[in-house]
């Protein structure tokens, strides 16, 4: 049953010819139904949309999260990988160090049997030091034909397989001249002779070449040593 409707105005509606309040309403329900429904719908369309943008929502941040999570991993495996490539480079450094210097002519029998071959009759050699990539020789040549004795193992050395061919070059020299014996002391005068100081740029040889030096000039402990680096792939 519905409720009474109180209407205020109705003799004022009649009098000015207006229908009833309840007449009124009668007529305009279908449109109030309407409008709350359309008001029902719109809402439920936007509570709707609330709710897909925030399940988006959801979902781009937990996709977020997970990018942000691989690109720290990401970071620690670059981080990680140039670490043991430093490593790696040093270790290989160290490697070729020690390999090297196993396999160096510059400090070997090879070296010393090599200018053995190469020094001239009356020519001394007092010094053979190695300094950096140079040999430095020191001696002294005796009269007569000194200077040409000297420029004889200049080129001696420039045919040396352990030297390179232009690198080697006359860097002192000097005149000593003859002294006497001392009175009252037998002996014979020392000759006059020249001094000298020879330098010479080490030659960079390839494992094949050194091993025929090696050979060649009788090293077979360094010969051996070099074949077993290359057995194991420590050399090129």
């Amino acid at each position: 049953m519905n409720a009474p409707i109180l209407d205020l105005l109705r003799e004022r509606r009649r009098e000015l010819g207006q229908e009833s309040i309840v007449s009124v309403l009668r007529d305009r329900r279908p449109l109030l139904l309407r409008g709350a429904l359309i008001g029902a719908l719109v809402l439920g369309a936007a509570v709707a949309a609330t709710a897909l943008v925030f399940l988006r929502y959801q979902f781009v941040k937990v996709q977020t999260a997970q990018l942000t999570r691989f690109e720290v991993e990401s970071t620690q495996m670059q981080a990680e990988m140039a670490a043991s490539k430093a490593k790696l480079n040093q270790l290989t450094a160290t490697t070729r160090s020690l390999t090297e210097g196993l396999t160096t002519l510059r400090t070997s029998s090879a070296l010393l049997a090599d200018l053995q071959l190469r020094i001239p009759e009356d020519l001394q050699l007092k010094s053979a030091q190695v300094e950096g990539e140079n040999l430095v020789l020191k001696g002294q040549a005796l009269d007569p034909m000194a200077f040409a004795r000297i420029n004889a193992l200049q080129l001696e050395l420039a045919r040396s397989p352990l030297l390179k061919p232009k690198g080697v070059s006359v860097v002192k020299l000097e005149r000593i001249p003859a002294t006497p014996a001392a009175p009252g002391q037998a002996g014979a005068p020392s000759p006059a002779a020249v001094s000298f100081e020879l330098t010479g740029a080490f030659a960079s040889l390839p494992a094949a070449r050194q091993l025929a030096v090696l050979q060649q000039l009788g090293s077979e402990g360094m010969a051996r040593r070099l074949l077993l680096l290359q057995a194991e792939g420590l050399l090129p």
